[in-house]
C-alpha cells in the first residue's frame, strides 16, 4: 500500500496549521489514484509530527511512504532534519520504502508557474 504525507514546518498559529491540512485534503483527491494513505505532518510546534504520521501509514498498512517536504528552499530541515528522520524510520521499519521527494521549491516547473500566476 503507498503512502504520501506533506511535511510543512508547523505554526503556532492553529489558522497557518489548518491551512496545512485542508491543502493536503484537496491534493488527496487529486491524488487517491496514485495513493491509498494521504496525510500530512509538521516538523514542529504542531502535531502529527513527522514520526507519528510515518507510523500512522505503516500501522494502516503502508509499504511505500513518499514524503514532500513543502519547503521552498534547502533549509537546515530539507537538508538534514528530515532525512535524518527518515534514516531511523527505515531502522525502525526495514521493510518500509521510504522516499525523500523534492522539496516545493526545487519542484521543475515551479518558478515557470509562479511567474504564470504573478
Amino acid at each position: 500500500m503507498k503512502g504520501f504525507i506533506l511535511v510543512a514546518h508547523g505554526s503556532r498559529r492553529e489558522a497557518a496549521n489548518q491551512e496545512i491540512a485542508d491543502f493536503t485534503a484537496s491534493v488527496t483527491q487529486s491524488m487517491a489514484a496514485r495513493f491509498e494513505l494521504m496525510g500530512h505532518a509538521f516538523w514542529e510546534l504542531a502535531e502529527p509530527s513527522l514520526e507519528q504520521a510515518i507510523d500512522l501509514q505503516v500501522a494502516a498498512g503502508a509499504t511505500e511512504i513518499k514524503l514532500f517536504p513543502y519547503f521552498l528552499a534547502q533549509g537546515r530541515h530539507v537538508v538534514e532534519d528530515l532525512p535524518s528522520v527518515l534514516n531511523q524510520k527505515r531502522e525502525q521499519y526495514p521493510d518500509l520504502k521510504l522516499t525523500l521527494l523534492p522539496h516545493l521549491g526545487a519542484m521543475p516547473g515551479f518558478a515557470d508557474w509562479l511567474a504564470e500566476q504573478l
